[in-house]
């Protein structure tokens, strides 16, 4: 079949199997969903067909890690061609080990690894711009699986003013949103960000923003003060206190204060703020527990105090529960503090699980939702979350 026919078959279906695939900030491997689609935004139908995840080689996470602080032009030229292969390994690795056939997918929706992102205006001669960049080429990963590839998909959003962040607000109201409940779509990945949908939201009011840290902060404290990736069910931060003294510098931090639209990344939130917090806790005579369980506190409260400010003045009464997800979902210091923080508001706390979705991998199915959306020509950016002019379809294909 010649390109052309292929490519207008692909357009014209009504459904399709896509395999989405995402690997967060916080760069532990590719997660993967194959997922059939039918129907476009609120009137979306799903199902999984299988899914999986593929952590990285531990020294491409390394070459991720170092590239995101201080890479060069070679480093990330390098990282676009090997990530992009190690998404094919990965795509393809989850389709055998669900026994699904290459030739039953239809398309890959490909996020990529981010690697820097530049949500401030900055300035070159006469233009002034943003910026974001992805490795992992959508043309490498079309080569090595032979499957149409759509991705880059933050790329079109920055170049209609957006920041391109957070990508999964559409997601959120095509897959979540409810006729009578106000709901708040919390995800703490490496960063944390929350979906505000209000009752029957239609999606021109939605919005969305990162409200601070994540897990990225915890992860680099648990590999600095004791060589682990991350606090396992959150039992390190569970044998700490919190330090009041120091949590109220962290909750002086410039980003947690500003008003959305905002996104994050490591340049706040990376291993360089988290190295000169742990100096800072150890100096203040703080023991590792308590320096871990205070950021882990200040992850949370950087969210509810994004609530207090930003969302529950504007919404009094109209949002009643938070969906949580992401991988802070799994440690249950966090979640004892957020919903006890929750608790107090009057909102309560529930799980994608509650609602059928793994949130594991719910960002990997959101790429596949955005993929399709894309293929059919429909704006899948919400302006109202990113800060971008207009709607516009994010994501290129890579035939």
């Amino acid at each position: 079949m010649n390109l052309a026919r292929r490519l207008v078959e692909l357009v014209g279906k009504g459904r399709r199997v896509v395999a989405g695939a995402i690997s967060g900030t916080s760069a532990d491997g590719v997660d993967v969903v194959v997922v059939e689609l039918e129907g476009h935004g609120r009137g979306i139908r799903w199902k999984v067909v299988t899914q999986g995840v593929v952590p990285y080689d531990p020294e491409l996470r390394r070459a991720i890690l170092r590239t995101s602080e201080r890479g060069s032009c070679r480093d990330v030229c390098v990282l676009n061609f090997a990530v992009g292969q190690y998404f094919a390994r990965a795509i393809l690795e989850v389709l055998g080990t669900g026994g699904v056939k290459r030739s039953e997918v239809d398309a890959v929706g490909s996020h990529g690894q981010t690697v820097y992102h530049v949500p401030e205006y900055v300035r070159v001669g006469s233009t002034v711009t943003r910026c974001t960049l992805q490795v992992g080429h959508p043309a490498v990963i079309a080569e090595e699986t032979a499957l149409p590839v759509v991705g880059d998909f933050r790329v079109r959003d920055v170049a209609s003013g957006g920041q391109g962040a957070p990508i999964i607000a559409y997601v959120d109201w095509a897959l979540i949103s409810d006729p009578r409940t106000g709901r708040l779509i919390q995800n703490i990945g490496g960063i944390a960000n929350v979906t505000v949908l209000s009752p029957g939201a239609e999606l021109d009011e939605v919005y969305a923003f990162d409200t601070g840290p994540g897990n990225m902060v915890i992860d680099e404290a648990m590999r600095y003060l004791y060589s682990l990736d991350y606090d396992e069910d959150g039992s390190t931060a569970s044998a700490g206190s919190p330090d009041g003294k120091l949590l109220e510098e962290l909750m002086g931090h410039p980003f947690v204060r500003a008003p959305p639209p905002k996104t994050a990344g490591r340049r706040e939130f990376g291993r360089h703020f988290v190295e000169k917090v742990v100096r800072r806790g150890l100096s203040l005579g703080l023991s590792k527990e308590d320096i871990v369980a205070t950021l882990s506190t200040f992850v949370v409260r950087s969210i509810v105090y994004n609530y207090d400010r930003y969302v529950l003045r504007r919404y009094r009464g109209r949002i009643s529960e938070v969906v949580l997800g992401g991988g802070g979902s799994r440690n249950r210091y966090l979640l004892r503090e957020l919903e006890r923080e929750l608790k107090e508001r009057g909102l309560r706390l529930t799980t994608h699980e509650e609602l059928g979705i793994d949130s594991k991998y719910k960002e990997a199915l959101g790429m596949a939702v955005l993929a399709h959306e894309a293929l059919s020509g429909i704006p899948n950016n919400v302006p109202k979350a990113t800060g971008a002019k207009k709607q516009v379809v994010m994501g290129v294909v890579a035939p």
